[in-house]
């Protein structure tokens, strides 16, 4: 596998006739290659097309024989293109140049996987604003994003040079242009000979917008109701920027606020901003790329509802073009912004003098803070993290003025990795670490235990030798890999201070690699010293493990007896209770409640039975007075109405039933206390 093929994609055909179409007058870096749900698209000179491949498949053994597809835009290509983008759904692509926009409508994601045998397919396309982009000599474009808003992915936001971001949508198979803001004042007069206005010499003129985190805001037309909002920064020239509200509605207004307080040294003739990404974080973390290589990275802090600041905390320097013998820092170019999916930290800066990978050390500190999870950090310990810029890939030297821009750039994740699309036609990819080094069981803080390490052993120890050696073998400066333009025609004078670059950074690294070598020598007589001191102490435990176990045998025998005695002892405790309980002359306390509550239900059945004498005299007075009523009623000759024989057939059943109730208790009281 070669270094710089990480994918192994450089033999692919589509690659091949990549190379052979790039035309020899690009000088400047663009990025004409997108890659989206493991299918590439770039761009093909030659025939003003695009080429997709599917990666996964290319790769594979058979990568020879996987077939690519040319996507030919229905209309034509009137304009000399520098972006390709695809949306998130992977339903629109577009291409985009300072002179024009269009947007094709692409196949079945399935179809662009290889289930579509055909080499040939026509897309649909739309232009948008054709007239005013492609027609006007003043106006140019300088940046376009799907909005991610949309709810089909098919709202388009364009920044044009008059300092107008302009809002398209592609419905009912066509594109609609929705509404338009303008950002300060619109540029007037032009530079003679050029497209450059006189705003855009003093920087008064957009030059970059991404998509910030989406807000929760009230909706203008009902207080009541909650909707989502995309805030969009827009960096000017000067390095000035906008937040603009950009909502999706024909008739919704934007909502322009800034420019926005900053901390950033201005009136430097050197800072020109030219690119601003907001990275994936809370809180947003936005980073402004300036042409002399400086990256800010500032924090947005609300000031109150409505207006914002940006906080920056730290400022890095990229090398633009590899320094040889002398730190010469005069070159500027444009450098582009790419954001990092796969790390919510880190990012990749790509410009003419090659791609810089740069990780945000202080984000995944400041996150646990803002979440509650480190509160007890200052914020000046967080900040201090600094940030890394690894130089991946170097297509210049500082002395020299031969570049070879990069011309097309995407992140692929399956495995995370970069490719690069540089001007004399060569491929580039390379795999990028993406999983955190976790820390090891004993590392962890345990809670209750004092960190006691004091002495220099103690020290020495508690720092794994990874971690050691891999801080001995960090690189202050690093090698990137050379892509230099020129076809290999270089100067003696470029080759002599290249090879004194190389030679002083492998001493560094000789140097490093000794250092970690004795490291690594003191850390294993060490840790031989304390093996022997271990295996005697081991020794040593197995023998006192010899006896504890000969004395927990023989406490073991101990209190069984033990037990066995006790358990005799309790059983005549027990026979000996009873019998001083038979001879104690005076009941105890449980015999006498025990013989009150005799006493108690003895008068209870005395009453009982004097009630049922009563009840049973009155039955028979009741028998008696019922005879003496049947016989007066046998003398009358009239009988008794209905009415009155049922009222008196109810009481006698009642008074017969309660006195069999009674009765029943009785019964059940002479059984209790066993009374016959």
């Amino acid at each position: 596998m070669d270094s710089t093929d990480y994918l192994g994609l450089s033999k692919i055909k589509i690659l091949k006739n990549v190379r052979e179409a790039v035309p020899e007058k690009l000088k400047k870096s663009i990025n004409l290659l997108a890659v989206k749900y493991g299918v590439l698209f770039t761009w093909d000179f030659a025939n003003n097309c695009v080429l997709t491949l599917n990666i996964k498949a290319a790769r594979s053994n058979d990568g020879d024989n996987v077939t690519h597809q040319n996507l030919f835009p229905v209309l034509p290509v009137m304009f000399q293109p520098e972006l390709l983008l695809v949306n998130d759904t992977g339903t629109l692509l577009l291409v985009a140049g300072p002179s024009g926009i269009i947007v094709m409508e692409l196949p079945a994601m399935h179809l662009l996987y290889g289930a579509d045998s055909r080499d040939v397919v026509f897309c649909r396309t739309h232009t948008l604003d054709e007239r005013l982009l492609i027609c006007s000599d003043v106006v140019q474009v300088r940046q376009v994003r799907f909005h991610p808003g949309s709810p089909r992915n098919t709202h388009i936001v364009a920044l044009t040079s008059d300092n107008t971001l302009r809002l398209y949508n592609i419905e009912n198979r066509s594109a609609v242009s929705v509404s338009k803001v303008t950002i300060g004042e619109t540029p007037i007069g032009v530079f003679p000979g050029t497209k450059t206005s006189f705003l855009a010499a003093f920087g008064e003129v957009g030059v970059d917008f991404d998509f910030g985190q989406p807000e929760i805001t009230k909706s203008p037309t009902n207080d009541e109701t909650q909707e989502l909002q995309w805030p969009v920064f827009v960096l000017r020239g000067d390095g000035s920027v906008y937040s603009v509200t950009v909502p999706l509605e024909p008739k919704a207004k934007w909502a322009v606020k800034g420019p926005l307080p900053q901390n950033t040294p201005e009136g430097n003739p050197r800072m020109e901003a030219c690119a601003i990404i907001c990275l994936n974080t809370n809180p947003e973390v936005v980073c402004i790329a300036n042409s002399n290589g400086t990256i800010l990275h500032s924090i947005v802090l609300p000031l109150d509802h409505e207006t914002r600041e940006l906080l920056c905390f730290e400022s890095i320097e990229l090398e633009l073009g590899l320094s040889t013998t002398t730190d010469d820092n005069s070159y500027t170019c444009p450098i582009f912004l790419h954001k990092d999916e796969s790390k919510s930290g880190r990012f990749c800066a790509t410009h003419s003098a090659g791609v810089h990978l740069v990780t945000v050390g202080c984000v995944k500190d400041l996150q646990e803070y803002v979440n509650g999870q480190n509160e007890e950090q200052a914020l000046d310990e967080i900040f201090n993290c600094e940030s890394k810029a690894e130089y991946l890939v170097c297509t210049k030297t500082s002395n020299s003025e031969k570049t070879n821009p990069v011309i097309g750039f995407s992140l692929y994740y399956e495995p995370t990795s970069l490719i690069a699309i540089l001007a004399d036609g060569n491929l580039v990819t390379l795999g990028i670490l993406t999983a955190e080094v976790l820390p090891q069981i004993g590392d962890l803080p345990r809670e209750g235990v004092k960190d006691e390490a004091t002495s220099p052993l103690k020290k020495m120890l508690r720092e794994p030798v990874d971690v050691v050696v891999e801080r001995l073998l960090k690189r202050s400066s690093n090698q990137p890999i050379l892509k230099l333009g020129g076809d290999g025609k270089h100067s003696q004078k470029d080759c002599h201070e290249l090879l004194q670059r190389a030679s002083k950074f492998f001493r560094e690294s000789f140097e490093n690699h000794t250092r970690a070598r004795e490291e690594i020598e003191k850390r294993a007589k060490v840790l031989q010293v304390m093996m022997e001191f271990q295996l005697k102490q081991i020794q040593r435990m197995n023998n006192e493990k010899h006896q504890v176990q000969a004395k927990a045998e023989s406490l073991a025998e101990k209190y069984e007896d033990i037990k066995d005695k006790h358990d005799v002892i309790m059983k005549r405790c027990e026979k000996m209770l009873v019998l001083v309980s038979q001879k104690k002359a005076e009941p105890s306390d449980a015999e006498k409640e025990y013989l009150k509550e005799l006493e108690q239900y003895m008068e209870k059945i005395e009453k009982y039975k004097k009630s049922i004498e009563k009840l049973k005299m009155k039955m028979n007075y009741q028998k008696i007075q019922i005879a003496n009523w049947k016989a007066q009623e046998e003398k009358k000759v009239p009988a008794l109405s209905e009415t009155h024989s049922l009222t008196i057939k109810d009481n006698l059943k009642k008074t017969s039933e309660k006195i069999a109730e009674m009765v029943k208790e009785i019964n059940e009281y002479k059984e209790r206390l066993n009374l016959k």
